[in-house]
């Protein structure tokens, strides 16, 4: 029984240092962190990753907004607007957020009914 405890206890995590409090709340804010999900726009990446920040968040804002909103409303044609039509905004945000515009907005355009 002894050696069972033992062996045990060579495998606890107290053997190992302990992160930060700092980097534990800093993870534990990233959702991606904790499932090891990629970011849903990550295909899109402009140099390998995309930023997590409220320009990703106001573009995937959008992008949900023209697939769910009821068709013709404020949200939805504002959606559109800012994923379809917008000259500048759209590529202003994708840059901030790491994203290839063209590409993303060439995806879109290709699932547009």
């Amino acid at each position: 029984m002894k050696s069972a405890t033992r062996k045990q206890i060579k495998g606890t995590p107290m053997n190992h240092p302990l992160e930060s409090l700092e980097d534990l709340i800093l993870k534990s804010l990233n959702p991606r962190a904790i499932t090891g999900l990629p970011h849903p726009l990550s295909k899109f990446a402009a140099n390998g990753a995309v930023k997590d920040g409220p320009y990703v968040d106001a573009i995937m804002e959008f992008i949900k907004d023209w697939t769910w909103e009821a068709p013709e409303s404020v949200r939805q044609r504002a959606a559109v607007w800012f994923l379809f039509d917008s000259e500048r905004a759209f590529f202003v945000a994708c840059f901030e957020a790491g994203i290839d515009a063209e590409k993303l907005r060439s995806h879109l355009k290709s699932r547009r009914t």
